[in-house]
């Protein structure tokens, strides 16, 4: 099995009460974004979401260690989620397994 790099994002909208923010959307999002930049191969990419806040619009997944440069690209350029402006905001990313903040863990447990 590969090695994975793993991403805490944190999505700031614009008008966050007009979004519906999932984890599935959230990846059609994303995985639109690589197609769209990086032709057939970036929308190729395999991808895992291991947590969602939805409350927060924050989320953590992973991708092979072979697509991390291309995801982490695709995050900066994104401008819109489901037609609201946006900002994809990249707070970690690592080869090893994310959580939410270890500090805040149960705050942003019962936030969610």
């Amino acid at each position: 099995m590969g090695d994975y790099y793993y991403f805490d994002v944190k999505v700031k909208l614009r008008y966050p009460e007009a979004v519906l923010f999932t984890p599935i959307y959230f990846r059609g999002c994303v995985l639109s974004a690589l197609e769209s930049f990086f032709g057939d191969l970036g929308g190729k990419t395999q991808m895992d979401i291991v947590k969602c806040c939805s409350k927060q619009h924050r989320i953590i997944f992973r991708v092979p260690e072979e697509f991390f440069e291309r995801t982490r690209t695709a995050l900066s350029l994104i401008g819109h989620y489901q037609e609201v402006p946006c900002h994809f905001q990249l707070l970690d990313a690592s080869k090893t397994v994310l959580d939410f903040d270890k500090d805040n863990a149960e705050e942003v447990a019962r936030s969610c």
